[in-house]
């Protein structure tokens, strides 16, 4: 994983860690990229784990001086067709506001029937990477599928007769 940042970030096995007030407050700007092969959550709807993915995090503050973090991540994932079971290419293109709620606080519900919004709970010590892999699991397809394919081979060679057929059978006697 690399980053570039603006705002002091302290590092940790699962990357970068932000203290998500202060970093909405100043501004705070972080961009880096990530191995699929470290967000370990993707790995049961993955074909493979190759590439990596692109971020950018940056703290925002509103007139209202409400706090948000405004998260952007790209790339490509080889994601597996519910179908088939082959690779199925996927674009990842995200771009997340997420409003920051103090610890305790009433979760704004009037603000958070807009589509374009989200919130988590403000933390000092938010860690980026899973923040990352969330909002890529969110992303993702519930059954993503080819427009068009087959059932793999081994399960077409496979297919047995149907249970009902000797009684449709029987039936004609």
């Amino acid at each position: 994983m690399s980053c570039q940042e603006n705002q002091p970030v302290v590092g940790a096995n699962a990357g970068p860690v932000i203290d998500s007030p202060d970093f909405a407050r100043h501004g705070g700007s972080l961009s880096g990229s990530v191995a699929v092969a470290q967000l370990s959550r993707l790995a049961d709807q993955l074909a493979d784990q190759a590439g990596s993915l692109a971020f950018e995090l940056r703290g925002v503050r509103d007139e209202e001086g409400k706090s948000f973090l405004s998260l952007s991540v790209t790339g490509s994932l080889n994601l597996r067709c519910q179908r088939c079971l082959a690779p199925l290419p996927f674009g990842v293109a995200i771009d997340s506001t997420l409003l920051l709620v103090a610890p305790g606080e009433e979760w704004p519900d009037e603000e958070l029937e807009d589509d374009r919004m989200d919130a988590i709970e403000a933390s000092r010590e938010l860690a980026v990477l899973p923040l990352v892999e969330d909002e890529v699991l969110l992303a993702l397809p519930n059954s993503p599928r080819h427009a068009n394919c087959a059932l793999p081979a081994t399960m077409e060679t496979q297919a047995r007769p149907s249970p009902f057929a000797v009684l449709a059978k029987l039936k004609d006697h």
